[in-house]
C-alpha cells in the first residue's frame, strides 16, 4: 500500500470516528424523569404535570403596539395553561404586556366572559394577521 493510499484510508477512519461522536453521546442521555416529589419540584407545581411551563416552547416577542391593535376581526382564543400546575407571573412573554391587554377592550371583554382578567395572562401569540391566542392561568388573585 502507497503512503498516499494509507493517508486517505487514516484520513477516512479519522473524521468517521469524529463524526460518530457526537450522535453516540446524544444517544446515551437517559431520559429526564418528572419531578414528583412535592417541594424539591417548586418550579413544577409537584409532579402531576411536571413540565407544563416547558409546554409552548421558544414564545417570540410580541409588541405592546400589536396587542392594542387588535380589534372586533380579530380571532380571539383563550387558552387555560398549567391548571394543574404553578406557574411565576414573570415567566411566559406576558409580563411586559399585560397593560396593554388591559387597555384593549376587545382582550378584556373576551377575558372577562371566560372569568379572567389581564392580570391571568401568562403568553401571548399572534399567530397570522388575524388571531391571538392568549394563555392564562389562575395565579390566586
Amino acid at each position: 500500500m502507497t503512503k498516499l493510499a494509507l493517508a486517505a484510508t487514516f484520513a477516512v477512519a479519522m473524521l468517521t470516528s469524529f463524526s460518530a461522536i457526537p450522535a453516540n453521546a446524544q444517544a446515551n442521555i437517559p431520559p429526564r424523569e418528572p419531578c414528583t416529589a412535592g417541594p424539591n419540584c417548586p418550579s413544577q407545581g409537584g409532579g402531576s404535570d411536571p413540565y407544563c411551563g416547558d409546554q409552548l416552547g421558544v414564545l417570540k416577542r410580541v409588541m405592546p403596539a400589536e396587542v392594542l391593535g387588535v380589534d372586533s376581526h380579530y380571532r380571539v382564543w383563550i387558552t387555560e395553561f398549567c391548571t394543574s400546575g404553578t406557574l411565576m407571573r414573570s415567566d411566559g412573554n406576558a409580563a411586559y404586556l399585560r397593560t396593554a391587554i388591559a387597555k384593549n377592550d376587545v382582550l378584556t371583554d373576551v377575558l372577562t366572559e371566560r372569568g379572567f382578567h389581564a392580570d391571568d395572562v401568562y403568553a401571548v401569540k399572534m399567530m397570522g394577521d388575524d388571531t391571538i391566542n392568549l394563555y392564562v392561568h389562575d395565579f390566586g388573585r
